[in-house]
């Protein structure tokens, strides 16, 4: 074990034993810092579907693996994991205990910020060529991990995080631009969704994922032919610019009815004409009728805060 190494074992060790101390009264903690959120699981868990938003999440133990359309990325203790656009994701963890739960620190981070770092520190890290996912893994330096420790800290301290904690983000931003992962972060975070008009595109069914759309109109708004969108589109999120729509669409669904918004009217509020062709989607996705699917979703939350 080299030195590099033997120091991010010993940083991951104190992140570890700091957030054991943050007393869990669900699987995820919103921390005093508005953007730093504390992921906890004590037993593998089930598939479950969810929009990843652009962050930046480092693992301090256990493992997960994620499901985007038909590929699939794991990732555990040591690694980073970066998404630069809302993606539709399937996740899992796949090892954690009671005595050595899965843990995780995710701070939200979008290629706006990224940019900003990156043009007001000079930084340009080298261009790589072709498309690449909106979600990838990388290792932190030992710089990140130093910048997580100290939002760490500050998460106990509300007043202090508000002044404190954005200035911090952006250390952790440059750390990470300027580190050996650079390249990678740069390019997948911001350079080539960008340059491809892909980001655009993307912002606009998010902004209407309720609306109907053909992809010659997606097109035009990226200024390029329908084929070109079609397998960009597919390179950055693993799934077809209506498939992402679909995804969208049924996971704010799925809050709405949990909010307590009735079947139909959740249909109409994301788009379908349909009630019945909303519920035939739905259970394809979740597994469930909506109905059912809430009820269990209701269920499992009473019986995971009574075991604590």
């Amino acid at each position: 074990m080299n030195n590099n190494q033997a120091d991010v074992k010993v940083i991951l060790n104190r992140l570890l034993v700091t957030g054991m101390q943050i007393p869990f009264s669900a699987r995820i903690m919103q921390t005093a810092v508005p953007f730093l959120t504390v992921l906890k699981e004590s037993s593998p868990t089930l598939l479950s579907h969810g929009v990843l938003k652009p962050s930046l999440c480092i693992v301090l133990q256990g493992r997960k693996k994620l499901q985007i359309g038909p590929k699939v990325i794991e990732y555990e203790a040591g690694d980073f994991l970066a998404a630069s656009v809302d993606m539709p994701v399937n996740g899992q963890v796949t090892e954690a205990a009671a005595d050595s739960p899965y843990m995780a620190l995710r701070i939200e981070l979008t290629p706006g910020e990224v940019a900003a770092v990156a043009a007001e520190a000079d930084l340009v890290p080298r261009p790589q060529t072709g498309l690449k996912p909106g979600i990838f893994v990388g290792k932190p330096s030992v710089e990140v991990y130093e910048g997580f420790e100290k939002l760490l800290r500050l998460s106990s301290d509300a007043r202090a995080a508000n002044y404190l904690a954005p200035a911090v983000k952006r250390e952790i931003i440059y750390r990470l631009l300027d580190g050996e992962e650079g390249a990678l972060f740069y390019n997948n975070m911001l350079l080539h969704q960008e340059a491809s008009g892909i980001s655009k595109v993307i912002d606009w069914i998010k902004a209407n994922f309720d609306s109907p759309f053909t992809i010659e109109e997606l097109a035009e708004l990226g200024n390029m032919s329908a084929s070109n969108l079609h397998y960009k589109f597919k390179e950055v999120t693993a799934m077809a610019p209506l498939q992402y729509q679909k995804r969208l669409r049924l996971q704010e669904a799925r809050r709405l009815l949990l909010d307590g918004v009735n079947v139909t009217e959740t249909a109409l509020r994301v788009g379908y004409q349909s009630s019945t062709q909303f519920s035939r989607e739905y259970k394809r996705l979740f597994g469930l009728s909506p109905l059912q699917d809430i009820r269990t979703i209701i269920h499992e939350g009473r019986r995971h805060a009574e075991n604590g």
